[in-house]
């Protein structure tokens, strides 16, 4: 089953010269061209993933830990026992890093009240999806009291929805999963005329190096398989799904396809669309990213809720 909703407000006069801004640093060229993205992805990967800073280890206890190799930061609220437990899967085009922007909506989970577990796992082009999949999944095989949901962006999007399709598979029950501007095609070629037509209005996304990124982290896999696009997913039996999507944003058309199978399967989809927004608002210092970040609060409540209900009826 499928709904939709859209907030129709009009940009914040912050937000419109945030985006400005963003034209005017050229914040695209990252993923322009294919030999510039990953030459620029591996740059970035040498300076590292951005660790949680002072301010949220102020507003959160943070505790890091390593599993076989891979970091991963697990923040806890101070002063209140959490309800849910989030595992986030960040973006970048699977050969970016975090970044330091990332930790404001991490801290702003943590407040859900939620634990947080924030996995820096491994990057193409030196690793695959199957690999990372896998490890992934042993991160999730941790048995919690806490209702337990996925969340990722872009690429981390698309890789709590074939987790949690794997998890399903394994009888590993989840209260939800949060795909915010999630890369569903790694082709760019699902409703390839409108993502065209999207891009001279997306200030953050190209379609030359994304499919470059899409390759490399394919692997031995074809770039259209569902576990590298799960825009061809079997829907069928997952937990509660929640989209968030920006209109200016050429992963969109995706979005569409996803909800128009979503209608046709057991599984329950609930796409949130914001007019004028960009990639991955929800991360940003703009007014629009704040109020995003409530409504993913309340979602993450809302889903540990019911998910804990069900478990006791």
């Amino acid at each position: 089953m499928l709904t939709w909703d859209v907030d129709r407000r009009r940009r914040h006069p912050w937000t419109v010269l945030y985006m400005k801004g963003m034209w005017a640093r050229r914040d695209k060229t990252a993923f322009e061209g294919a030999e510039h993205t990953l030459r620029a992805a591996r740059e970035r990967q040498r300076q590292g993933d951005a660790p949680p800073g002072r301010w949220t280890r102020l507003h959160s206890r943070v505790v890091t830990e390593d599993h076989g190799g891979m970091t991963v930061w697990r923040l806890h609220p101070r002063g209140r026992a959490p309800v849910a437990r989030v595992v986030y899967l960040h973006g970048g085009g699977y050969v970016h890093p975090l970044t330091p922007d990332y930790w404001r909506l991490l801290r702003s989970l943590a407040r859900t009240p939620a634990e947080v577990l924030v996995p820096a796992y491994p990057l193409a082009p030196g690793a695959h999806a199957s690999e990372v999949q896998a490890r992934l999944l042993d991160l999730l095989d941790e048995s919690p009291e806490l209702p337990t949901l996925l969340m990722g962006d872009s690429a981390g999007g698309a890789l709590v929805l074939v987790l949690a399709r794997l998890a399903h598979d394994r009888g590993r029950p989840l209260a939800g999963v949060v795909a915010l501007s999630p890369w569903l095609d790694a082709t760019l070629t699902v409703r390839a005329e409108e993502v065209r037509r999207l891009e001279a209005s997306d200030p953050m996304l190209a379609e030359s190096g994304l499919r470059a990124a899409g390759r490399s982290w394919a692997g031995h896999l074809d770039v259209a398989d569902p576990r590298v696009s799960p825009v061809h997913l079997d829907l069928e039996g997952l937990p509660a799904v929640d989209v968030f999507i920006g209109d200016r944003d050429i992963l969109r058309p995706a979005v569409d396809e996803l909800g128009e199978r979503a209608d046709r399967a057991d599984v329950l989809v609930q796409v949130h669309e914001v007019t004028a927004m960009f990639h991955v608002w929800m991360t940003r210092a703009i007014p629009e990213g704040r109020r995003t970040r409530r409504r993913l609060r309340d979602v993450v409540r809302r889903r540990a809720g019911q998910a804990a209900r069900a478990a006791a009826d």
